[in-house]
């Protein structure tokens, strides 16, 4: 099982700030999505763009790193890792 903090308007949509689903380790960002949708098709729902990449709408951070930046859908997950959902912030 992963523990996923979810940040904003994310906890807002699940209405919790923790979402805790299965997992094993080494699975992908696809995979943790698709076990997101299991419990909250909401939240799932916002992940993905109308291509099925992911949205620039919300994020999801893991080892504080946008998965973006990190291989994307196929970005492995460690049991070690924290994952942040959350909406783009800016500041001023």
């Amino acid at each position: 099982m992963k523990t996923i903090k979810l940040l904003a308007t994310a906890s807002d949509i699940v209405g919790t700030r923790r979402l805790t689903v299965p997992f094993e380790d080494g699975d992908t960002v696809r995979d943790l999505i698709h076990s997101i949708h299991k419990v909250s098709p909401a939240l799932s729902a916002k992940l993905l763009d109308e291509n099925g990449d992911l949205s620039p709408l919300i994020h999801i951070y893991v080892r504080g790193r946008n998965a973006e930046w990190i291989g994307g859908l196929a970005a492995v997950i460690r049991d070690r890792d924290e994952v942040f959902i959350v909406p783009p912030m800016a500041g001023g």
